[in-house]
């Protein structure tokens, strides 16, 4: 291995911006859909070389339609059947609520987060952390949820035509995540990751005043709650996230990832907010690593560490996204090897 994993102090530092120089690992060996396929051994021959600095657990999630446990009420949905069911949401899944005046009876078949086995993989994971900094997972907080049980098309109209029911959802979400949260507390865990890709590739989902609206009560209220257990929140926003940025940190968010390159300006976004909020810097995974030479990735890499690092902290490295499989081995290595050993060097 090119360098040992981080102390769980050492990463606390970074995401708290007290000081270090070493910049720590978390999800950088996200394989896409068909890359472990691929490169099979190879691939974890390549990876089992570099570090991986943060612990990263999921639970298990309720399913969307259908249970994905032995429970078939474990899931978002509210009916028992979907077939025929609009699919217009998250993966081209089934449309769970497609119209409002069934709120209260999905409200009332909400999943429950004390789920039977729900945190059994976590629990069984927990030894291999080896005190490193642990960070508890699920994909999908609250636009993404919306998105998920409403279906894309009907939550933009919603935004301006139900905007109270929205409000009721998201309370009964606060009041579900809080469950998941304390668990992962009980846990000893260190930092909440999640997800709500509020970006399109030129600016946000929804505009400010809907955001200001509607999300930043309910972000306030989920970190502040992640605060009180004494953790972090680590929140993965696809797109350009720029006229979000000052309502994300007003909320208290302490890492977001990934600065989607070609979306958000690496530096200006160091330079603008990396003073109030750490990064979770991601790799570009769209055209960089499949497209460049390794000396390209080599440089890519380095361009970007030297746009976020700061002396005192505030730099984590991930992939963007899921890495696929027409992306070359050799860079994902170089780009493995550059994230795990390159050093700022001030002019």
């Amino acid at each position: 291995m090119v360098r040992a994993p981080l102390r769980r102090e050492e990463v606390i530092n970074a995401i708290e911006r007290k000081g270090g120089s070493n910049i720590p690992l978390v999800m950088h060996k996200w394989w896409g859909e068909g890359t472990e396929k691929k490169y099979g051994q190879a691939l974890y021959d390549v990876a089992a070389k570099y570090p991986e600095d943060i612990f990263i657990s999921w639970y298990l999630d309720p399913g969307t339609d259908k249970g994905r446990n032995n429970n078939p009420d474990y899931k978002w949905g509210y009916k028992d059947n979907y077939e025929g069911a609009e699919q217009h949401s998250i993966g081209n899944t089934k449309v769970l609520l497609p119209d409002w005046k069934d709120l209260q009876e999905f409200l009332e078949k909400f999943p429950n987060p004390n789920e039977p086995g729900n945190f059994d993989i976590v629990i069984e994971e927990l030894p291999s952390s080896n005190g490193r900094y642990k960070l508890g997972a699920w994909w999908r907080l609250f636009h993404e949820r919306f998105w998920e049980i409403r279906g894309m098309e009907n939550i933009m109209y919603d935004y301006y035509d139900n905007m109270e029911e929205l409000k009721i959802l998201g309370k009964k979400l606060l009041e579900y995540y809080k469950v998941i949260v304390d668990k992962y507390a009980k846990l000893g865990f260190d930092g909440i990751f999640t997800s709500d890709d509020l970006g399109h590739q030129q600016g946000p989902m929804m505009s400010p005043a809907v955001f200001e609206e509607l999300y930043l009560p309910l972000y306030k209220e989920f970190i502040g709650y992640v605060h009180s257990k004494g953790m972090h929140v680590h929140l993965h926003s696809c797109g350009d996230n720029t006229k979000l940025m000052d309502y994300l940190i007003e909320a208290g968010l302490d890492v977001f990832h990934p600065v989607q390159k070609g979306c958000m300006d690496h530096k200006l976004t160091a330079d603008t907010y990396g003073e109030r909020i750490s990064f979770l810097a991601g790799v570009d995974v769209q055209h960089l690593l499949p497209e460049g030479t390794v000396d390209e990735v080599r440089t890519g890499i380095r361009e970007m560490i030297d746009a976020f690092y700061k002396e005192k902290g505030g730099l984590l490295i991930a992939a963007g996204n899921g890495i696929m499989p027409d992306t070359p081995l050799e860079n994902i290595d170089a780009m493995l090897y550059e994230i795990s050993t390159y050093k700022y060097i001030p002019n």
